[in-house]
């Protein structure tokens, strides 16, 4: 049975080629490759099992060279954390959802959110770890960027004009992106698939589920 493609799922593929390498592939400095390996070490090992004489070595830079461009461990984790965070946030923009008609604008919005988890798994898995950690818990949050802004600008509109729901930004992100990175781990372990059109009508349904 062929199946209709929702509005939201087209012009996705393509753009994501090329869009974002992933950290692995951009073309390296010394923070760069710092970074590179950071990311690595802590989807393999988690943070506390990520020292930075380990780190150096997997980077190819000395201990002195990592203290060169961040004051500690700490410091170079945030620093991940916000390099992660922006790329995360342009990718939500891709193909601009914020000038398309509503529920196209938030259905591409989610898909560009699930792509971009799938398309960068280790990034992924920090981000959780970062945001279920004293990291985050401590206050050390990164304020709204740019494009985070244009983002939250748009699900304001739609809570103003009585298309979403009007809750706490936290739930509204659980029931919303939190099911996009849910579903993006599972393909990521290889437990599921989701061919591009079950994608479309998911991402409909995960807004239809929080209307007024």
């Amino acid at each position: 049975m062929t199946a209709l493609r929702p509005p939201a799922t087209l012009l996705i593929e393509r753009s994501f080629e090329g869009m974002m390498a992933d950290l692995s592939t951009a073309t390296p400095d010394k923070r760069t490759l710092i970074l590179n390996a950071m990311v690595d070490l802590v989807a393999e090992r988690g943070f506390h099992n990520a020292p930075i004489s380990l780190l150096a070595r997997r980077s190819g830079v000395s201990a002195g060279i990592v203290y060169h461009y961040f004051e500690n461990k700490d410091d170079l984790i945030r620093a991940l954390y916000k390099h992660i965070k922006a790329q995360w946030s342009a990718a939500l923009l891709l193909n601009h959802p914020q000038h398309l008609p509503y529920p196209a604008n938030l259905e591409r919005l989610w898909q560009n959110a699930y792509r971009f988890y799938v398309d960068h798994p280790r990034a992924t898995l920090f981000l959780e770890q970062y945001e279920n950690s004293p990291y985050q818990v401590g206050g050390h949050e990164i304020g709204l960027d740019e494009n985070l802004e244009t983002v939250f600008a748009m699900v304001q509109a739609e809570i103003a004009q009585g298309n979403l729901a009007d809750l706490p930004t936290d739930l509204l992100y659980e029931m919303t992106l939190g099911i996009a990175v849910r579903l993006a781990k599972r393909v990521i372990a290889g437990h599921l698939h989701l061919e591009d059109v079950l994608l479309g009508w998911i991402a409909a349904a995960v807004y239809r589920g929080v209307r007024p």
